[in-house]
């Protein structure tokens, strides 16, 4: 999966307090994990999300969208990545955290 891929579908995105940005992705057939980091990482760096690299230098969309939309998800499914100079931290219950290294208490 590329990122133009993971780019169908559509996610809300809402700014905290902190210094992260945290997405919650929902989920419907076009909504992913992977589209949400995608968003959300866009969204926090500033970045068009075509001119991000691909997420899949740093880790299998695949894998990541199989292992957090399975039936047995819930919140205390997490995987932590670093992607564009960012902890990303996404979990079964739909939120995804990307934070910058002075936040990184998630």
């Amino acid at each position: 999966m590329t990122v133009e891929d993971a780019q169908i579908g559509g996610a809300e995105l809402s700014s905290e307090s902190r210094v992260g940005e945290q997405t919650v992705w929902g989920r419907q057939a076009a909504d992913t994990p992977v589209y949400a980091i995608v968003s959300a990482v866009a969204e926090a760096t500033g970045e068009d999300p075509c001119d991000l690299p691909p997420l899949a230098r740093v880790i299998d969309p695949d894998s990541l969208n199989a292992l957090l939309t399975a039936e047995s998800a819930t919140g205390d499914t997490s995987v932590r990545f670093q992607y564009v100079d960012r902890t990303v931290v996404v979990r079964g219950d739909g939120t995804v955290d990307v934070l910058e290294e002075d936040d990184l208490d998630v």
